[in-house]
């Protein structure tokens, strides 16, 4: 049980750890095979947050630095816990430390929550006894990526509430004021000019067949879900997103913030360059940026260092990161200047986000005063015709 109690005693020392360096022959061992998730891990709920997981994890960190023993303090949490997915979830945890596994074991058997980054650090942390250490830095990690995946989501998700508002407002026009009027017109027998004809004309056809719009909507997004299952195509279609507009300058910078954090994380935490690419490359949402990291990865095994594939995917990694990253390469403190990018471009996300929803006023008020321009030059025009009719027959 020296897998249980010695991370109770594993000070805060801040230090490199020492003895976790993972060389080229043992890389294999970096994935090794996680054991099959039991028929007792399958009935935890899904529904577990990554928040309530960072909870767990600093709570976690006060009990050890307590003087709290691993297990008591796993057994604690568990019944503590308010969420009861994660309390299924932190109960197998003890339950299979209490068997006498290591800590990083039963943080494998859940793929699901725990990264190959988390699994491996706790790994090598539980071998130099640094795992208070090392959980600090983890959580710091981890809250870090949720914001930023939560400052990307937001943008992406602005722009389509907009157009869906947008949208929203149009269907409303062309189901319950654009009747109006026509029965308006038919009523008066108007006489309507070619332009008001042609827009009646296109709202009614619109309205008879709006749920093709939304059969093509579903196969387009069907087809896209099949595709990405597709390794290649996945590749392709994640370039794609770092080129589109307004978003794909977010994603690509977003990207760039995700590798330097992993890439400074591990760095610091004492693994060797290979088996920091082989670990970060698994951990990357963005494929696009997960094969230049396998690029990377070959690099640095045939002896080329990273400068090569930075510079061949300038597209994806800006020069400056390129700069950056070969002299901190070059001068053994790649760990602190991968952290300094990642700072620097969490805080251009931020930048381009508010610039993205001050951007999208403007388009959006242009396209509410084209909208009320044809509402009036389609519909308003002839009334205002037929009151000016009536004032010269009546003499006025």
């Amino acid at each position: 049980m020296a897998s249980v109690n010695h991370p109770s005693a594993g000070g805060a020392s801040t230090g490199r750890p020492h003895g976790l360096r993972i060389e080229r022959a043992r890389r294999p061992a970096l994935a090794e095979a996680a054991q099959e998730p039991s028929s007792s891990v399958s009935w935890i709920a899904t529904s577990v947050r990554s928040h309530d997981i960072t909870v767990f994890l600093r709570q976690l960190i006060m009990l050890l630095e307590a003087g709290t023993p691993l297990l008591k303090s796993l057994k604690t949490l568990a019944v503590r816990s308010q969420s009861a997915g994660l309390r299924n979830l932190v109960s197998d945890i003890a339950s299979h430390v209490e068997n006498g596994n290591a800590l990083w074991q039963a943080f494998e058997r859940h793929s699901r929550y725990f990264d190959p980054v988390f699994v491996n650090l706790i790994k090598a942390s539980e071998a130099s006894g640094t795992l208070i250490t090392v959980l600090r830095r983890l959580v710091e990690y981890r809250e870090q990526r949720e914001i930023m995946r939560k400052r990307v989501v937001s943008a992406m998700f602005y722009p389509v509430v907009l157009l869906i508002a947008c949208l929203g407002v149009l269907v409303l026009i062309a189901r319950v004021v654009i009747p109006g009027f026509v029965e308006l017109f038919q009523r008066l027998d108007v006489e309507l000019p070619q332009f008001t004809e042609n827009f009646i004309a296109a709202i009614d056809f619109v309205g008879a067949w709006w749920w093709v719009g939304l059969l093509i909507l579903a196969g387009v997004i069907a087809l896209y879900k099949l595709a990405v299952l597709n390794p290649l195509y996945r590749l392709y279609a994640d370039r794609l997103k770092l080129k589109l507009p307004l978003v794909g300058s977010i994603l690509r910078k977003s990207g760039v913030a995700e590798f330097t954090n992993s890439l400074a994380l591990l760095l610091k935490s004492g693994m060797s360059m290979m088996a920091t690419l082989d670990l970060v490359r698994h951990t990357l949402r963005n494929h696009a940026f997960a094969h230049i990291v396998q690029q990377m990865r070959d690099s640095v095994e045939e002896g080329g260092g990273l400068e090569k594939p930075l510079r061949q995917n300038a597209a994806v990694f800006p020069p400056v990161v390129a700069d950056m990253l070969v002299t901190g390469e070059e001068s053994g403190q790649l760990d602190d200047i991968a952290r300094q990018i990642a700072q620097t471009y969490e805080e251009e996300v931020n930048i381009e986000i508010n610039t993205l929803g001050d951007a999208l006023v403007p388009i959006i008020v242009i396209f509410i005063a084209i909208v009320v321009l044809i509402l009036a030059l389609a519909l308003f025009r002839p009334l205002i015709d037929m009151v000016d009719q009536l004032s010269a027959g009546a003499g006025f």
